[in-house]
């Protein structure tokens, strides 16, 4: 076995060329600040890499398209960030040229004088080769500089990675110089990546490689299908080293007349973060705690809407783990609705209420208090980089919630068959709900005039 000195004289011989070789340093006091710039504020950073993770049928490549034509034209994002327009180089090894990337891109009304699509690389035999990475990166360097790219986008990079993507050794050598290039030229690059088979891991560590790869990105979003309706998806950034998490974005995959393509139509913003979609309920023991946390939303739900943030707050108190909290929420269909920018509110759907002999549910008719469509809209915000109005959202005027978490009287309409509860007859149900007794009980003796 060899001692530490052995190693080092081992290591000098082996390496004595390097003997006379230089650390290269600069001074602190010398270099001026520069601000983060974005392509797509807190989603996408200008000169870096962004990864995209998700499933195979979440969209995400039909996304890039959106991405790619919404920078082509300088029309901005759909949470109302905005963009210059810029030109595209597209890098895709999946689909066809003619048949999907076209029609996409004319779907989603890009200028496609701005856009260049990769054929390959000359193989030297008449042929093209796929794109190699990093063994291509200079040639991509020469053809971002050529076109003057703001954006690159690379799908999927897994399929163009030299060396062994499940390596973390070899991740960081393949990515690493596409990251530089990035850093030098000022392009935005887009690399989209499939999910691993690991589930039950936390967003970040879910997409295919190794964790090197996520390592070196700067940004990065995960997609994954609404737990809440399997028709949607959300778009919900898992890793942001140069801002605040913005807010996860809902959207849909329409069918477009232009040649029946694949469509990005945006629906809002949704609370669930990229951990909440990618948590799975796969042993006995979470599957467990996920009734359990069931078991604790009906029992905090009973009453009526609650905010979120109290939800989350009464979660921890009982032990319930937030991403089985949102399994939970998911499983049981629990509506969720944005009030304004105060926050969310949740309430149990309408089955939960029902009672197999038809009676009431079992919070009489106030179980819809949060109906919030009396709410006013609030005035877009257009400052570049700043605001994130979604396109299709209506945000309201905000309220606070009340001190046991329930939803405010002021921005709820309680019915009671074609009958309307006036204000005072809520708070007096709510009074005699606090001291114990149930809601229909208190309901039916505010209604029978039995309350003064």
């Amino acid at each position: 076995m060899r001692s530490a000195k052995e190693y080092a004289e081992k290591f000098s011989r082996e390496n004595g060329h390097r003997k006379n070789v230089d650390i290269e340093t600069i001074a602190a006091g010398v270099v001026e600040p520069e601000e983060v710039t974005w392509l797509w504020y807190g989603r996408i950073p200008e000169g870096k890499l962004t990864i995209f993770d998700g499933d195979p049928d979440v969209g995400k490549s039909v996304v890039t398209m959106d991405i790619a034509a919404r920078v082509s034209t300088g029309r901005g994002f759909p949470d109302g960030a905005t963009c210059e327009a810029g030109n595209i180089i597209i890098a895709n090894v999946e689909d066809g040229i003619a048949d999907t990337i076209v029609p996409r891109l004319i779907a989603h009304g890009a200028d496609r004088d701005r856009v260049q699509i990769v054929q390959g690389v000359p193989d030297g035999q008449g042929g093209h080769r796929p794109l190699d990475i990093p063994g291509d990166v200079a040639a991509l360097e020469r053809l971002v500089e050529k076109h003057e790219a703001a954006l690159l986008i690379i799908d999927p990079v897994l399929t163009m990675l030299g060396g062994d993507a499940n390596k973390d050794q070899d991740a960081r050598k393949a990515l690493t110089p596409l990251r530089d290039m990035a850093e030098r030229t000022g392009c935005a690059i887009v690399a989209v990546r499939h999910l691993n088979k690991s589930i039950g891991l936390k967003a970040i560590q879910r997409g295919g490689g190794n964790m090197g790869l996520i390592g070196v990105a700067r940004a990065g979003a995960f997609f994954a299908i609404d737990p809440e309706d399997e028709k949607r998806r959300i778009m919900a950034v898992h890793k942001s080293n140069l801002a605040e998490k913005p807010p996860s974005l809902v959207y849909r995959i329409a069918t477009s007349e232009v040649h029946n393509t694949a469509r990005i139509e945006w629906m809002g913003t949704s609370e669930y973060d990229a951990n909440g979609l990618a948590a799975d309920a796969s042993t006995p023991q979470e599957k467990s705690e996920l009734e359990e946390a069931k078991e604790f939303l009906r029992d905090e739900l009973s009453a009526g809407p609650m905010w979120a943030k109290q939800v989350h707050r009464d979660a921890r108190e009982s032990g319930v783990a937030e991403r089985t909290l949102h399994r939970a929420k998911a499983a049981m269909r629990v509506k969720s609705e944005k009030v304004g920018t105060e926050g969310w509110s949740w309430s149990l759907p309408e089955k939960e209420h029902c009672q197999e002999d038809g009676q009431d549910t079992p919070l009489g008719n106030l179980g819809n208090l949060g109906n919030l469509g009396n709410l006013q809209k609030n005035k877009p915000n257009r400052a570049r980089n700043e605001s994130h109005k979604v396109e299709g959202c209506q945000d309201g005027q905000h309220s606070q919630p009340s001190g046991d978490g329930q939803l405010p009287m002021e921005d709820c309409q309680v019915t009671n068959g074609s009958n309307h509860l006036t204000e005072e007859q809520v708070r007096q149900v709510q009074r005699l709900m606090s001291q114990g007794m149930s809601a229909k009980w208190a309901r039916d003796e505010v209604l029978k005039g039995r309350h003064e």
